[in-house]
Protein backbone atom coordinates (compact mmCIF):
# COMPACT_ATOMS: atom_id res chain seq x y z
CA UNK A 1 0.00 0.00 0.00
CA UNK A 2 2.68 2.73 0.79
CA UNK A 3 3.90 1.65 -2.60
CA UNK A 4 1.23 3.49 -4.14
CA UNK A 5 1.48 6.34 -2.03
CA UNK A 6 4.27 7.04 -3.03
CA UNK A 7 4.02 6.69 -6.88
CA UNK A 8 1.13 8.78 -6.17
CA UNK A 9 2.94 11.31 -4.19
CA UNK A 10 5.95 11.83 -6.50
CA UNK A 11 3.32 12.64 -9.36
CA UNK A 12 1.17 15.28 -7.85
CA UNK A 13 4.86 16.81 -7.47
CA UNK A 14 5.82 16.29 -11.03
CA UNK A 15 2.25 16.88 -12.40
CA UNK A 16 2.25 20.58 -12.67
CA UNK A 17 5.61 20.29 -14.89
CA UNK A 18 4.34 17.17 -17.20
CA UNK A 19 2.23 17.37 -20.57
CA UNK A 20 1.90 14.79 -22.98
CA UNK A 21 0.12 14.33 -25.75
CA UNK A 22 -1.10 11.55 -28.39
CA UNK A 23 -0.96 11.44 -32.20
CA UNK A 24 -1.13 10.12 -35.45
CA UNK A 25 1.42 10.27 -38.23
CA UNK A 26 2.38 9.01 -41.41
CA UNK A 27 5.91 8.86 -43.24
CA UNK A 28 6.86 8.02 -47.55
CA UNK A 29 9.96 7.42 -48.20
CA UNK A 30 11.23 7.11 -51.88
CA UNK A 31 14.43 5.43 -52.44
CA UNK A 32 16.95 6.11 -55.19
CA UNK A 33 19.36 4.09 -57.06
CA UNK A 34 23.06 5.43 -56.17
CA UNK A 35 24.41 4.49 -60.00
CA UNK A 36 25.45 7.74 -61.99
CA UNK A 37 23.37 7.29 -65.08
CA UNK A 38 20.15 7.09 -63.05
CA UNK A 39 20.59 10.28 -61.02
CA UNK A 40 18.89 12.40 -64.04
CA UNK A 41 16.59 9.73 -64.82
CA UNK A 42 12.69 10.24 -65.01
CA UNK A 43 11.94 6.84 -62.83
CA UNK A 44 15.48 6.55 -60.91
CA UNK A 45 13.48 5.14 -57.38
CA UNK A 46 13.52 1.49 -56.97
CA UNK A 47 11.64 1.14 -53.93
CA UNK A 48 8.54 3.26 -51.94
CA UNK A 49 7.84 3.01 -47.91
CA UNK A 50 5.00 4.06 -46.52
CA UNK A 51 4.48 4.22 -42.40
CA UNK A 52 1.02 4.94 -40.36
CA UNK A 53 2.24 5.11 -36.44
CA UNK A 54 0.65 5.89 -33.42
CA UNK A 55 2.48 7.55 -31.09
CA UNK A 56 2.99 9.37 -27.37
CA UNK A 57 4.86 12.58 -26.42
CA UNK A 58 5.63 13.61 -22.99
CA UNK A 59 7.26 16.94 -22.23
CA UNK A 60 9.10 17.31 -18.75
CA UNK A 61 11.10 20.63 -18.14
CA UNK A 62 13.97 20.53 -20.58
CA UNK A 63 12.86 16.97 -21.18
CA UNK A 64 10.54 15.03 -24.27
CA UNK A 65 10.39 11.56 -23.99
CA UNK A 66 8.65 9.90 -27.05
CA UNK A 67 7.39 6.29 -28.18
CA UNK A 68 6.12 5.04 -31.45
CA UNK A 69 4.17 2.12 -32.67
CA UNK A 70 2.66 1.13 -36.02
CA UNK A 71 2.82 -0.50 -39.49
CA UNK A 72 4.23 -0.01 -42.70
CA UNK A 73 4.80 -1.42 -45.99
CA UNK A 74 7.81 -1.30 -49.09
CA UNK A 75 7.05 -1.60 -51.91
CA UNK A 76 9.05 -2.37 -55.22
CA UNK A 77 8.74 0.10 -58.37
CA UNK A 78 5.81 -1.45 -60.35
CA UNK A 79 4.40 -2.96 -57.64
CA UNK A 80 0.56 -2.36 -56.57
CA UNK A 81 0.26 -1.11 -53.04
CA UNK A 82 -0.63 -3.77 -51.09
CA UNK A 83 0.98 -6.15 -52.42
CA UNK A 84 4.50 -5.11 -51.21
CA UNK A 85 6.64 -6.54 -48.48
CA UNK A 86 4.98 -5.54 -44.73
CA UNK A 87 6.58 -4.86 -41.48
CA UNK A 88 5.96 -3.40 -38.37
CA UNK A 89 7.43 0.00 -36.76
CA UNK A 90 8.76 1.09 -33.30
CA UNK A 91 10.46 4.19 -32.46
CA UNK A 92 11.66 5.45 -28.79
CA UNK A 93 13.72 7.97 -27.55
CA UNK A 94 14.18 11.37 -25.77
CA UNK A 95 14.93 14.97 -26.56
CA UNK A 96 16.80 16.92 -24.14
CA UNK A 97 17.42 21.02 -24.08
CA UNK A 98 20.75 22.08 -22.45
CA UNK A 99 20.98 26.27 -21.63
CA UNK A 100 17.96 26.65 -24.27
CA UNK A 101 21.12 26.30 -26.94
CA UNK A 102 21.96 22.55 -27.57
CA UNK A 103 19.13 20.49 -28.60
CA UNK A 104 20.25 16.71 -28.57
CA UNK A 105 17.72 13.81 -29.85
CA UNK A 106 18.73 10.13 -29.54
CA UNK A 107 16.03 7.62 -30.58
CA UNK A 108 15.56 4.09 -31.49
CA UNK A 109 14.17 2.58 -34.75
CA UNK A 110 13.21 -0.87 -36.34
CA UNK A 111 11.72 -2.09 -38.76
CA UNK A 112 10.80 -5.47 -37.61
CA UNK A 113 9.86 -7.27 -41.19
CA UNK A 114 7.35 -10.50 -42.08
CA UNK A 115 10.35 -11.98 -44.85
CA UNK A 116 13.62 -11.16 -44.39
CA UNK A 117 16.61 -9.18 -42.00
CA UNK A 118 15.23 -6.90 -39.40
CA UNK A 119 16.66 -3.26 -39.49
CA UNK A 120 17.56 -1.35 -36.65
CA UNK A 121 18.91 2.00 -35.84
CA UNK A 122 19.95 4.61 -33.30
CA UNK A 123 20.15 8.36 -34.17
CA UNK A 124 21.80 11.06 -32.56
CA UNK A 125 20.71 14.43 -33.92
CA UNK A 126 22.11 17.81 -32.43
CA UNK A 127 21.32 21.26 -33.28
CA UNK A 128 23.12 24.15 -31.57
CA UNK A 129 21.66 27.46 -32.24
CA UNK A 130 23.61 31.02 -31.62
Amino acid sequence: MSRFFYIFLVFILIAPTVSAESYVATRQELWFSARQELWFSDSSYYKTSHHIKIGKSINMDNYKVFGEFGFGEDINEGTPVGSGASYDYLRFGFTKTFYDALRVNVNYRSKMKSVGRDLNWIVINTKYKF
